[in-house]
């Protein structure tokens, strides 16, 4: 778009980010199995949550998971508490 246009797109909201993040959890997941996926996202993870608030202790918490349905369950939350935390201010 930037370089057809020369505009910036705005930054993706929580939302969108904590949507992607899940997809592609899935995706690696089911691609890789179970064991593998939950190793591989834990770098994905990290990048997604980088600049989020309170993300340096999530990733600690998160890189200790080593159950693909515990680490979905983990992102889901820790996104869904930002996205709520950005409602309330709002």
């Amino acid at each position: 778009h930037f370089l057809a246009t020369g505009e910036k797109l705005p930054e993706p909201s929580t939302r969108e980010i904590r949507d992607i993040l899940l997809g592609h959890l899935e995706n690696l997941y089911s691609f890789y199995g179970d064991y593998t996926g939950v190793r591989i996202a834990r770098k994905h993870i990290s990048w997604y949550s980088k600049g989020q608030r309170h993300g340096a202790a999530f990733r600690q918490a998160v890189n200790r998971i080593d159950n693909a349905e515990e680490q979905h369950a983990m992102v889901r939350e820790f996104f869904d508490r930002l996205i709520e935390g950005e409602e309330m201010a709002a």
